[in-house]
């Protein structure tokens, strides 16, 4: 397993090393997940890949084992902000596609995420 790979395992983000990970990844994106019939939001980290040999990798921050849940955008805002991010991507997911058949939009990056910027 790659250095890089090592790092995104289920006890390795938390908000206590955001701020390293930042400093020895650069390109790590942080894409903020909201799910239209929740009023919560989850941060999800993800490292891409750096040659074709390697995957995507991505893993939700995490405090004292379990996924973090936020209230509010502004509270997402913070606690980035304190791991040392100034930006982030928000991403909607939508059952309505799934529930009509079609493919959900929220797996091409580019057409379901909205820059945030903070």
């Amino acid at each position: 397993m790659s250095r890089t790979a090592s790092i995104f395992t289920p006890s390795a983000i938390f908000t206590s090393n955001l701020q390293s990970l930042m400093a020895e990844y650069p390109a790590l994106e942080a894409r903020v997940i909201s799910h239209a019939a929740s009023r919560f939001y989850q941060v999800q980290l993800v490292l891409e890949a750096a040659g074709e040999e390697e995957e995507e990798r991505s893993e939700l921050l995490m405090k004292r084992g379990k996924p973090m849940l936020f209230r509010s955008l502004e509270d997402v805002y913070s606690e980035l902000k304190r791991g040392g991010m100034s930006r982030a991507w928000l991403v909607s997911q939508v059952a309505n596609d799934e529930m009509i058949g079609r493919p959900p939009q929220y797996h091409q990056p580019l057409s379901s995420r909205i820059p945030l910027s903070f």
